[in-house]
């Protein structure tokens, strides 16, 4: 079985992690030079997580050869840079399946992953994995759970019958996908009310607030609303809205505590962040009005007093 990751960042190398211990040839894809050249000298890209790879696994910077040497294929790379990759693959693309391990949206076009993968490479043999899993978390090999579609049962057999690994399935892309991009945000507004000292009675009332409103949402775009109640659903929402280790959440937390969080903004990947116009964008096109997204964004750009959330939540219990 030879199964190619797009990706070389901190989850492409955790997955990569668990992939290892089995018979499977693993070729990772970078277009970095910098990281090309250590992953393939050391098999570390140190400067994103403190793993060694062991001798099985092997580097690339040529999407022709991943795509030459893959029976299937793995997206593990940051949502902005989903775009332009995906297009430099159809020109080599022999479709194979494609796994989906990257949380958020196109950017430019407002489409789940998963849409713009059916249209620009004419395939539906993709599916989506996700679960409360932080890269350095899965790297000890401790229990974790993930949830996955089986459209494909390839991922099923090589992710399964690890003894650390749970996998669940739930065929409902479309929810697991909204889970993965909605928790973002929510980590962020979760985080701001964190950092304004807010008593926990009143933050757990906003997030079981938000975790109906995925529910709705995911209603409303034709998922399963039950999706929330899985790995990739529940799992990821409790784990991104509720640590320090979410990028989303300190994010989150520096606005509350009315720090200087634009520093930490530069230099950190928020996802919730780059997929807030882009959902506003998306479920405009469905008729879905979801008012955090306008009140975090008007906080974020617009310096508006960040106790808007608060009048948000009060809103809530008046209903």
């Amino acid at each position: 079985m030879n199964i190619g990751i797009i990706g070389t960042g901190a989850y492409a190398i955790a997955l990569a992690s668990i992939l290892e211990q089995k018979d499977i040839n693993i070729l990772m894809w970078t277009k970095i030079k910098e990281e090309y050249e250590e992953l393939k000298n050391n098999h570390t890209n140190l400067k994103v997580l403190n793993y060694k790879l062991n001798n099985k696994v092997e580097f690339t910077n040529n999407l022709e050869e991943l795509s030459n040497k893959s029976d299937a294929i793995i997206i593990s790379i940051q949502t902005r840079f989903v775009k332009n990759t995906i297009l430099e693959l159809k020109k080599y693309y022999n479709n194979q399946p494609i796994l989906i391990a990257t949380k958020g949206m196109i950017l430019d076009d407002y489409l789940l992953i998963h849409d713009f993968l059916k249209k620009e490479l004419n395939t539906k043999s993709i599916d989506c994995i996700s679960g409360p899993t932080f890269a350095k978390d899965v790297i000890l090999k401790q229990p974790i759970g993930l949830t996955l579609t089986n459209n494909n049962d390839i991922f099923y057999k090589i992710f399964s019958n690890v003894n650390y690994v749970t996998i669940e399935l739930n065929n409902d892309i479309i929810g697991i996908e909204l889970c993965g991009i909605l928790k973002n945000i929510i980590a962020i507004s979760s985080g701001i009310l964190y950092g304004m000292n807010l008593n926990t009675s009143t933050i757990s009332k906003f997030l079981i607030d938000t975790s109906r409103e995925i529910q709705e949402i995911i209603k409303k775009c034709n998922g399963n609303p039950n999706t929330f109640y899985t790995y990739a659903g529940i799992g990821d929402y409790l784990l991104t809205t509720t640590s320090i280790n979410s990028r989303n959440f300190t994010f989150g937390l520096l606005i509350g505590q009315d720090k200087d969080y634009l520093e930490y903004q530069e230099k950190t990947t928020i996802e919730g962040l780059e997929n807030l116009t882009c959902l506003y964008n998306f479920l405009k096109r469905k008729n879905i009005h979801y008012p955090l997204i306008n009140i975090l964004y008007d906080i974020i750009y617009n310096n508006i007093d960040k106790n808007i959330l608060i009048d948000y939540i009060n809103k809530k219990s008046q209903k």
